[in-house]
């Protein structure tokens, strides 16, 4: 490949339980998969979003075992050979390496995009295809990592927020950034103080790498996941590949690829892409309100609800017969699996409610 058509293949992270999102998310039944805004589900329109810029057989897609029928269902353009099936709920470090041998051994030239969630809302995505196609045209030219993030658009408390340096080089209307430090889920002082500082970004999870760089990342600073990652890579494409890899995944670590390798790296390492494409992170109910537009009193409706005296809420309601009178700031989400009533400021807690629900009875 030419320095400015570098061979790229998209990977979409789609784990989780999503349990922040009940209920109409589970364990059994996560919210990428099931419809929240309209009559595709987030996954689908993630893979619809990837489409729209990259050939099927550029896309692959890793994802629990247990959601092997979502993805012949809702990704059905994506060769089956691209699909990567974890047999054991490991967090995503491991996740991560296991994709990105695979992509290094079938295209050790590429450049690999990684795109973190499929639970995700874009509503521009030519500007969102044109933000990763630079990454990835940085990634391809340079020694580095690559992130694009955006601009906050309120103080998270959710997210991740990554500190941002130096302009290294612009492009048009896309330039690219100095990482100095990343945050995971700042206090509430801490995301005002860096919302007001403008100086962060809120971390999407995307980025560009060439796959050999980031597994020689894994043998600096992640070790002991690299020798799993290495004695599973052989079998790839093999007949071993499924008996090696249920043999092995379930050795990984149980942790997140943020801190078992990226808050090891050294800032040089990585940069930053700033980019706006009206990213909507529905990881709570309380991102999902923050990334809508509100009616005149603060409020987003989802289906059918009457309103009376209510202000700054969140309505998600999948029947018709639902009415609030002199409610603020709260979550009211009403489907057949079940009813959810809390403030806005309580989003967090659902995951906790779910677990005592489901999880410790």
């Amino acid at each position: 490949m030419s320095k400015t058509q570098p061979e790229i293949k998209v990977l979409v992270m789609c784990g989780g339980k999503g349990t922040r999102m009940w209920p109409i998310s589970s364990t059994a039944h996560p919210k990428q998969f099931e419809s929240i805004l309209g009559k595709k589900s987030m996954f689908r329109e993630t893979i619809e979003r990837v489409l729209a810029g990259f050939d099927p057989e550029d896309i692959y897609i890793a994802t629990s075992d247990s959601f092997r029928e979502y993805l012949k269902d809702q990704a059905g353009e994506v060769p089956a050979n691209n699909f990567i099936f974890e047999p054991a709920m490991r967090d995503n470090l491991g996740a991560l390496g296991i994709a990105t041998a695979m992509i290094n051994k079938r295209h050790p030239d590429a450049v690999m995009v990684v795109l973190w969630g499929a639970d995700h809302v874009v509503k521009d995505v030519p500007a969102f295809l044109r933000a990763i196609k630079f990454a990835a045209l940085q990634a391809h030219e340079n020694e580095v990592i690559v992130h694009v993030d955006t601009i906050p658009s309120y103080p998270t408390v959710h997210n991740g927020w990554v500190e941002v340096g130096d302009t290294i080089k612009t492009s048009g209307d896309l330039v690219v950034r100095e990482f100095v430090h990343f945050v995971e889920k700042p206090s509430v002082v801490k995301a005002q103080e860096f919302y007001t500082s403008k100086k962060y970004l809120i971390h999407t999870g995307y980025m560009a790498t060439r796959p050999s760089l980031l597994l020689k990342y894994y043998q600096e600073y992640a070790p002991q996941s690299y020798s799993i990652i290495k004695s599973i890579q052989g079998s790839i494409d093999t007949p071993d590949w499924e008996a090696t890899l249920a043999t092995e995944y379930p050795k990984f670590e149980k942790t997140s690829v943020d801190y078992g390798l990226f808050e090891k790296l050294p800032p040089r390492t990585q940069w930053e892409v700033p980019a706006v494409f009206g990213w909507i992170d529905v990881g709570t109910w309380e991102l999902l309100y923050h990334g809508l537009d509100k009616d005149e009193n603060g409020n987003v409706v989802i289906g059918k609800a009457n309103l009376i005296d209510t202000k700054n809420s969140l309505i998600v309601s999948k029947n018709s017969g639902v009415g609030l009178i002199g409610l603020d700031n709260m979550i009211i989400v009403e489907t057949d699996g079940g009813l959810l009533v809390c403030p806005m400021s309580s989003a967090p807690q659902v995951k906790d409610l779910y677990h005592e629900m489901y999880e410790n009875s």
